[in-house]
């Protein structure tokens, strides 16, 4: 903490978020189809090396199987609808 006399608040910006019309439902029924996956990324931040590689097929076999009892299809993101 410092006294506000020597650094007072300035403004920088103002947030105005509208509200956002969301149906839960449909959205976990679309969080069913998809899976968490560090690839899902852009080129530069995919995870590298051999120990990476296999955590890929891991997670890509855990997810296959999570669908596939939950009887949800696969999505890949930004897939549409």
């Amino acid at each position: 903490m410092w006294p506000e006399r020597l650094s007072p608040f300035v403004p920088v910006a103002t947030l105005r978020l509208l509200r956002q019309e969301c149906d839960p439902a449909e959205q976990f029924a679309r969080a069913d189809r998809l899976s968490f996956n560090p690839w899902h990324a852009l080129p530069e931040h995919r995870p590298l090396g051999n120990q990476n590689r296999a955590r890929r097929t891991i997670y890509l076999r855990l997810a296959r199987l999570r669908q596939t009892m939950n009887g949800t299809p696969h999505q890949e993101p930004g897939e549409e609808e």
